[in-house]
């Protein structure tokens, strides 16, 4: 039943968008731009930059993508177009068809765009903002031949930057950059990817992604992904990130962090034998084994909410679905248990962003998992010192971890949810889900 739960939300979802521009508050797709495809993410000044692809026409049965699009957004909601990048501006040729897969970093001041011509090469522009405009910083490829470039850069004195690119019909290639960012600094290396995912793998294989997360090098592909602690690898497959939705081995993806949340982006086609995509988001998570987990079950309730927003009649806001949180708060769980927020102490906050309230007087329930010490639960409706919707008393001597106030009143419409915690010095409680019930 999940299944086909999922099918007819994600094609209803399609339909909308691709009949409609899309859906009045929808935020999966995420843009109402048709077309967008392997989605890299890259925050720059507190702002998120999606660049993407674009595939021209949905009855397309070969890749037509004719320019880059850059899109823009403070709140993961108002995903803005602002640039198009066209392959007039740098080596390719002014009409070429074959605008491939891109990402882009900052160095120095300035910012880099590194583009796909097909297969034959990755190309590097310039730029002073993140948007551009970008000029051709070499008129000839950084290197050929492959594609797919991701940009990494690690967190050594350094910063040392990286180039990852490739196809499975050779190799996954990585290469240290110079400080100029537009040549290398040494040989590419092959990377040796081990297990039966990438064993498994079709030989066209591409859509490389690389992140770091505490010690260790996270290698994705499709909705596969390998660990090492060497950036140079060897890689070993550890399973899929996710299921459903179109998370399959034509996934194009990246995963990203804003205000202390993890994310996963992806794009997957519309329709089967057409070369027509669009990127869709999900909350994710990295589990206490190391695992990601790309999290479906909120697509299972919430496709077309999409992330960043909230409404107080869903039957339960997790509370690992957070928007964003008090810096020591952590992220806690496993991949079949689910997750949970912890080590949350006096004086810490969490806030969930345009919280939609449909209507105005509710009973609100707590679910904590444990609780130490004493203290205090607040409900703010705004910013940090906004106005107190309910205050409730939390203490460890009560051996019952569902706290249920029974009556809250609200503004009807959109605001910022804050719960804040005030308590004790051995105060220390982890946070399940909560819910409002209508009176």
């Amino acid at each position: 039943m999940k299944t086909y739960n999922n099918s007819i939300l994600l094609y209803s979802a399609m339909l909308a968008v691709y009949f409609f521009g899309g859906i009045v508050n929808a935020q999966n797709p995420i843009t109402t731009f048709k077309g967008i495809s392997d989605p890299h993410i890259r925050v720059f000044n507190d702002t998120i930059y999606l660049y993407s692809g674009h595939d021209a026409d949905p009855n397309d049965k070969t890749w037509v993508m004719k320019d880059w699009r850059v899109f823009a957004t403070t709140n993961l909601l108002d995903w803005k177009h602002v640039q198009t990048i066209s392959p007039k501006d740098n080596y390719m040729d002014d009409n070429s068809e074959d605008c491939w897969a891109s990402d882009a970093s900052a160095r120095n001041g300035n910012y880099y765009f590194y583009f796909s011509d097909r297969k034959r090469g990755i190309g590097v522009m310039k730029a002073k903002h993140p948007t551009g405009p970008f000029t051709d910083a070499l008129h000839k490829p950084l290197v050929s031949p492959l594609h797919d470039p991701t940009l990494f850069t690690d967190d050594d004195k350094n910063k040392t930057p990286y180039l990852i690119y490739g196809d499975k019909t050779d190799a996954y290639y990585i290469v240290k950059l110079n400080n100029d960012m537009i040549s290398t600094a040494e040989t590419p290396k092959p990377i040796e990817i081990k297990g039966d995912a990438w064993k498994n793998a079709p030989e066209w294989m591409d859509k490389n992604y690389l992140f770091k997360y505490k010690q260790s090098y996270y290698l994705s592909w499709g909705n596969q992904y390998a660990i090492s602690k060497n950036i140079y690898g060897p890689y070993e497959c550890v399973d899929a990130v996710g299921t459903g939705y179109k998370l399959g081995e034509f996934a194009h993806g990246s995963f990203f962090w804003w205000k202390g949340q993890f994310y996963h982006i992806w794009c997957y086609y519309i329709r089967d034998g057409y070369k027509f995509r669009e990127s869709i988001i999900s909350y994710c998570h990295i589990d206490d084994n190391g695992h990601i987990v790309t999290d479906t079950n909120f697509l299972d309730e919430h496709f077309s909410n999409g992330v960043g927003q909230y409404k107080a009649s869903w039957k339960k806001i997790e509370a690992e679905w957070y928007y964003e949180k008090s810096s020591n708060i952590e992220k806690r769980g496993l991949k079949n248990k689910g997750f949970r927020l912890t080590n949350i102490k006096d004086g810490n906050w969490i806030r969930y962003a345009e919280m939609l309230f449909e209507n105005e007087n509710f009973e609100f329930q707590l679910q904590l998992n444990s609780v130490q010490g004493k203290g205090f639960l607040e409900i703010r409706q705004g910013n940090l010192s906004g106005q107190i919707l309910g205050r409730i008393p939390i203490d460890s001597d009560n051996l019952q971890k569902k706290y249920i106030l029974k009556e809250i009143h609200c503004l009807k419409g959109k605001t910022d949810l804050y719960l804040t915690f005030t308590g004790t010095k051995d105060f220390n409680v982890a946070l399940d889900y909560f819910n409002f019930l209508r009176k």
